[in-house]
């Protein structure tokens, strides 16, 4: 992949957490390993995303360990 690629794909990953974070939109994380997290993406950069589960807890997660990400509407 070139570089040009790599910017394409991350600026559409970022367009979408920050949609999330700004809205406060309730979405469901499923990790790599197959675990589900619902909550609100409280913050992001290049390598880690923060949720904040409905229970009230923070996770960092990377998102490298990120499959699939869920919005509700």
């Amino acid at each position: 992949m070139s570089n040009k690629q790599f910017e394409i794909e991350d600026n559409t990953q970022d367009d979408l957490l920050q949609n999330l974070q700004n809205h406060r939109q309730m979405c469901t994380v499923i990790t790599t390993n197959g675990v589900h997290l619902k909550g609100i993406i409280e913050g992001f950069d290049r390598y880690d995303i923060i949720i904040i589960s409905t229970a009230g807890r923070k996770s960092l997660l990377s998102k490298k360990a990120i499959s699939t990400i869920i919005t509700e509407e």
